[in-house]
This record gives structure tokens, sequence and C-alpha cells, in this order.
């Protein structure tokens, strides 16, 4: 699969941009920009928070008012400090005052952070202490990973996948129905896919760690319509067809006995985060439809 370079992530007033944005389909409160798993994030607070973007001349505003890209991306932030609130809430870890202090200390060096309005300072500082708090959150037990895995592979913020690729999705349903007969992934990985290597590999998707790709690879670097139909797949159930820029994929999330090794790994080195990609992927998030919709293939509120 092709894939593109990592972006870079923020620090500090409109590297919004690059914190992760998220929502699904659906209807919200008049009064609400967004709600987390039933948690409402109020107009009024994005509001504010652009207008005071405006003021420090973060924004420009065009006849009065904020393009529409930058109010995504102040809302995807907005959206992305309360989920991170309700995933340390699970994980029972808080926020502590030493956390925000060292937030504090280090943003306040910005010549700008003066300039800043009160709901924008509580923002940023609120964002960056959940990511310090975040990263003292620890991996879950084997057993919970698995119980996450088989209800949800997304949930743990990774994906364990292989797949096969070929020209038409005629013959992607030929290899479906092959599969459903009891047919052998890697097998038919060899005697079909179009991908290079295919019978070597079986058509597994892995990385440096070893079988799985973290979640946030997939939204960033991957073709849009192959994680879109990834996500939607099961452990140990083939999925298709599947179209993408390359042709039509049937896709099996491994089962998690085969994947186990290097899922663990991956988890025990950046859990935090892993787990709040796989709860932004897996719970409700709605964002109001003026504002467009969640594409969770990207990790992007994107147009209507």
């Amino acid at each position: 699969m092709s894939r593109t370079p990592r972006k870079s992530v923020r620090t500090i007033a409109l590297t919004f941009a690059a914190a992760i944005a998220l929502a699904s389909c659906g209807g919200t409160a008049k009064s609400d920009a967004a709600t987390v798993n039933g948690a409402s994030i109020e107009k009024s607070k994005l509001e504010s928070t652009i207008s005071q973007l405006a003021d420090a001349g973060q924004i420009t505003l065009e006849n009065g008012v904020a393009p529409m890209d930058a109010v995504r991306s102040v809302l995807a932030a907005i959206i992305r400090g309360e989920a991170t609130s309700q995933v340390l809430a699970v994980y029972n870890v808080s926020v502590t005052d030493a956390d925000t202090k060292a937030v504090i200390d280090q943003i306040s060096q910005d010549a700008g952070y003066d300039t800043l309005g009160e709901d924008l300072k509580n923002l940023i500082i609120g964002l960056n202490s959940g990511d310090l708090a975040l990263s003292r959150v620890k991996a879950p037990s084997e057993a919970d990973v698995e119980k996450m895995y088989n209800d949800a592979p997304a949930s743990v913020g990774a994906l364990c996948a292989q797949h096969i690729l070929v020209k038409d999705e005629s013959t992607a349903n030929e290899v479906l129905a092959k599969l459903n007969e009891g047919g052998d992934f890697k097998k038919l990985a060899g005697e079909y896919s179009t991908e290079p290597n295919a019978a070597t590999t079986g058509g597994i998707l892995g990385s440096t760690d070893g079988d799985c790709i973290s979640l946030s690879d997939y939204q960033s670097q991957f073709d849009a319509g192959f994680t879109a139909g990834a996500l939607l797949a099961k452990a140990g159930v083939p999925t298709g067809p599947v179209k993408s820029s390359f042709g039509y994929h049937v896709i099996m999330i491994r089962p998690f006995a085969d994947i186990k090794a290097s899922l663990m790994l991956m988890l025990s080195k950046s859990p935090g985060m892993m787990l709040m990609t796989g709860y932004l992927a897996t719970h409700d998030v709605i964002v109001a439809s003026e504002y467009g919709r969640w594409d969770s293939a990207t990790g992007k509120i994107t147009n209507l």
C-alpha cells in the first residue's frame, strides 16, 4: 500500500490543525457543535475560541467570518480534549498540578501567549496537560486487550490486517467466496493478489514492530477507501470487496492469537495515544452538520 510521510504534531495555538480530528455522522442539539460519547461541546465554546484566535491574529477573518478549515481544526482540538478526559477517566489517570505547571511554564515563553484570551489559554493548557497525563496510561492486560480486539479491533489503536488485492470486483467476490468456503488466505493471496510478494507475505500488512500498524498511520498514510474497509472488518472474518485507488481488496483482521505479541509490544511503547486513537474510532462522536462530517478513514472533519 502506498503511504505518505508522517505529519508533525502541534504545540500551541493554530497547531490545533495537527490535533486528531473526530466525529461521525448524526444529529446534535442545536446548541452543540459536537458530542463525544454523549458529552456535549457547545457552539458557544467553539465560537469563543475562534473569536479569541482572531483577536490574537491566529485566524484571519473573511468578511467577519472564520474560514471553515480553521473552524474544523479548532473544533477537532476541542473534541480531542473532551475525548482525552474520557480516556483518562477510563484508565483512572488524572491531570496533575505538575502537568499543568509544566505546560504553563513552556507555553508562557511563546511571544504571543500574553495576547491570548482566557478560554483559548485554558484550551491549550488542557490539551497539552492531557497529553502529559496520557503518557502515564498503562497498557491493559493481555486478556483485556484480547477482549477489546475481538469486540472492535480498532479500539486498541492499531489494525493487524492482511489483504488480497485484485483488479476488479468480480474477482474480489470470487476470492471472498473461496475464503468463506474455508480457503487458505495466504494461498489465495499468492494465487490472486496483484501486490508484489503476496505469495511470500500472505498479504500481511505489518510495521517495524511486527504484524500490526498503528491506526493513526492508517489514517494519515493509507488509501482512505482501504482504511474505511479495514475499520469495518472483524477479527478472523474476510471482508469485501473494498474499493481503493489501487483496485479491489478482500481484507481480514488477523485473529488475536496470531498477532498478540506484536500488538502487546506496540501498546507497551505508547499505550495512551494508541488507546486514545482507538477510543475515537470506536465511540460515538457526532459533529453538527454545518461543520461537516467525520471521516474515520482519515481522522478528519471533512466537507459534507
